[in-house]
């Protein structure tokens, strides 16, 4: 699905996640992406907009112990286009 973020938290060059809010959000809560390339290289930077192409997966983890299941979903994300930025243009 494409959905328009804001990243909300610098990016690094040592993780291919970011921090973004959904526009239109009416929470604004913050959730991670995680990204199949670095967004750091990409120039991906703290308040640029960008429309992400997002897919779902979720791993579900067993205590040995107790059997009791943990249920775990993640955001992936393949492509990303950037829509605007306050910086200006990027090289």
């Amino acid at each position: 699905m494409k959905l328009k973020a804001t990243i909300v938290d610098e990016t690094s060059p040592d993780h291919n996640s970011v921090i973004v809010t959904f526009e239109g959000d009416k929470n604004k809560k913050h959730f991670e992406i995680k990204c199949s390339f670095n967004p750091y290289i990409h120039k991906m930077r703290k308040w640029d907009s960008w429309e992400m192409i997002i897919k779902w997966d979720s791993e579900i983890f067993t205590d040995e112990k107790t059997g009791t299941k943990s249920y775990f979903t993640y955001l992936l994300c393949d492509k990303a286009f950037e829509i605007n930025s306050p910086y200006g243009k990027k090289d």
